[in-house]
C-alpha cells in the first residue's frame, strides 16, 4: 500500500514539472522612469523566448500589434523600441490557436525628485 501511494505521488509531481516550464517571456529593462516634465517612456526592450516544443509563436504588444513570428525550439531574442505613455503588455500566443502562452510587462514609472526641506541654522534644541 504504501509503494502503491509512493508511485502515484511520484507520476503526481512528474506532471506538474512538465506543464510548470511550457513557455517563459522576458523583458529587459522590465522598468522605464521618465521625469516628471516628460510625456513618453521611448526605449529600446530586449525579448527572450524559450518554450519547451517548436510550435510557432507570435509576439505582440499591447496596443500597438502583431510585432513578430517564429518557432519556440530554438528560443528567441528580439529588440523592440517603443514609445509609452503607460505599462506596455507583451505577450506570446500560439499562432494555430491563437491562445496566450506568455505575458510580460514593462513598467512606466513616473520619477519625481524629492524635495528636499530648508533647514536653517536655528531650531528648538
Amino acid at each position: 500500500m504504501k509503494q502503491l501511494c509512493l508511485l502515484l505521488f511520484s507520476i503526481f509531481l512528474l506532471g506538474l514539472n512538465q506543464g510548470a516550464l511550457a513557455a517563459e517571456l522576458h523583458i529587459t529593462p522590465s522598468l522605464c522612469a521618465v521625469a516628471e516634465d516628460e510625456e513618453l517612456c521611448s526605449i529600446s526592450v530586449t525579448v527572450d523566448f524559450q518554450a519547451d516544443d517548436d510550435n510557432d509563436y507570435c509576439l505582440s504588444v499591447s496596443g500597438r500589434g502583431l510585432v513578430s513570428c517564429f518557432s519556440g525550439s530554438a528560443g528567441r531574442s528580439l529588440q523592440v523600441y517603443v514609445s509609452a505613455h503607460e505599462d506596455l503588455f507583451f505577450q506570446v500566443t500560439n499562432s494555430a490557436s491563437g491562445i496566450q502562452v506568455a505575458q510580460a510587462t514593462l513598467k512606466v514609472a513616473k520619477f519625481r525628485p524629492k524635495r528636499h526641506q530648508r533647514r536653517y541654522g536655528w531650531g528648538f534644541l
